[in-house]
């Protein structure tokens, strides 16, 4: 469970330094933006190794038995959680109502799965999320490096929507061989 925990604990912590724009800015003027970048990507992919191989060492025990229409709530939910992914990072009309689309899609995810599961490692993982998506959406300022640019245009909102139920299609048939968990059965 410790290596799971520090990949958590690395991961969100290099992903809430934004937040603290100050000291964002710090590690800019000191690495130089591309230095910042790759430190922070490195620092990211570390954690989510530790995240995996932690995940698969933790105890396999249940705190909760799922309800009933959890299942089926996190098969509904997925698609508009993937599309909400999709269109933080296009000029959609979405990304241009909402202030935080993919920390939305990021808290819907987790929830549903929080839900549905009920084991300890689970717990762990989705709670984590979920947890991180609200306390970044509490906290964050928008930054405007991160906003697409351009106007919101229909054929954003169509790719974003399109690339979203297409990743929910693929999760569906592959998320047993992915995640050990099989969706549709």
């Amino acid at each position: 469970m410790t290596i799971l925990i520090a990949g958590l604990v690395l991961f969100f912590a290099i992903h809430l330094l934004p937040v603290r724009t100050a000291w964002r800015q710090m590690l800019i003027d000191r690495l130089g933006q591309p230095g910042y970048t790759a430190l922070f990507s490195v620092l990211s992919l570390a954690g989510i190794l530790l995240i995996l191989r932690g995940y698969g060492q933790v105890e396999d025990r249940a705190l909760w038995t799922a309800p009933e229409f959890a299942r089926g709530l996190a098969i509904a939910v997925m698609p508009a959680a993937l599309i909400l992914l999709v269109a933080a990072y296009l000029p959609t009309r979405l990304r241009a109502r909402l202030r935080h689309p993919m920390l939305i899609g990021i808290a819907a995810w987790a929830a549903v799965h929080l839900l549905a599961t009920g084991r300890l490692a689970s717990t762990l993982l989705f709670g984590a999320f979920l947890g991180y998506a609200l306390l970044d959406m509490a906290l964050a300022k928008p930054r405007r490096q991160m906003i697409p640019g351009g106007e919101p245009r229909l054929l954003w909102d169509a790719i974003a929507i399109a690339g979203g139920l297409l990743a929910w299609v693929l999760l569906l048939r592959w998320h047993g061989e992915l995640f050990g968990v099989t969706v549709m059965r």
